[in-house]
């Protein structure tokens, strides 16, 4: 899928969607933006030779998240009647939060630049973040006197807990990469001509591993912040059944007996 407002490129597992429109330092609030996010994001989740997905904006901007013009003048998907708002919400941003959160794709942020507002969001809904050292992260929205209305709240206090992101969300200042890395925002900085091939290093030794183990292990994890523990043991077991009888945990056996490394199907 190359060409319009993103880029999604695949190959060795990994695919890389980038947010293609720096004239606009990639603020992702226009329809047509909304709309390729969104069949990029099902493209890559419904092909089975993907395993990781790196998202990247182009341009040493990640995005800037929301259309200010648009809500200035009302239009886009801010324009209508407060229900025709909500409903524009409902049916195009917020569709990424749902797909992001629900994937069994593993999920890698790569932070050049600016992630501000609906941008830092996008971050926030990928499971790993990488930042370059020029990156800086704002929850902007009530300094434009609105709120996170595609969920990224959701995100931010089950990353940074509730007083932090409480603070970073009522003063809508800006952290710096350095300071995203110090409180967990962030899993590394690194300079920006590095930022990609570390991401993509990342990906490469994610998706090199037994696959249905990896999306198993990520829906343990996404299970983990909801359901109390005696409902998550037996997700946990029932779980752990099916992946003792598959092709690549024998596959894994093998390779760890023969000293090698294992060749695995997703099987």
């Amino acid at each position: 899928m190359t060409g319009g407002p993103v880029r999604l490129e695949n190959g060795d597992g990994v695919a890389v969607l980038t947010l293609d429109r720096p004239e606009a330092r990639n603020a992702i609030t226009d329809r047509d933006m909304l709309d390729a996010i969104i069949s990029a994001l099902e493209q890559a989740d419904t092909d089975p030779s993907i395993r990781v997905l790196v998202v990247t904006g182009a341009g040493g901007a990640f995005s800037a998240g929301g259309n200010v013009k648009d809500m200035r003048t009302r239009s886009g998907i801010f324009g209508g009647t407060p229900a025709e708002v909500s409903e524009a919400y409902r049916t195009t941003i917020q569709q990424i939060p749902r797909l992001l959160a629900t994937t069994d794709l593993v999920t890698i942020a790569a932070v050049d630049g600016p992630a501000i507002g609906a941008g830092f969001d996008l971050a926030l809904m990928c499971d790993l973040r990488l930042a370059s050292s020029r990156a800086r992260f704002a929850h902007s929205f009530v300094d434009l006197g609105i709120l996170p209305g595609d969920g990224g709240a959701w995100f931010l206090t089950r990353i940074l807990g509730w007083q932090r992101a409480a603070e970073l969300s009522f003063s809508a200042r800006q952290v710096d990469a350095d300071e995203a890395a110090r409180i967990g925002l962030v899993l590394e900085v690194l300079d920006p001509a590095d930022l990609m091939p570390r991401a993509l290093d990342l990906a490469g030794t994610i998706a090199a591993k037994p696959p249905y183990s990896v999306r198993l292990t990520k829906r343990l994890l996404r299970a983990a912040r909801s359901l109390p523990l005696e409902e998550f043991l037996d997700l946990t077991a029932a779980h752990q059944a099916i992946a003792h009888h598959t092709d690549d945990h024998a596959e894994a056996m093998d390779a760890f007996f023969e000293r090698r490394p294992g060749r695995f199907t997703g099987r």
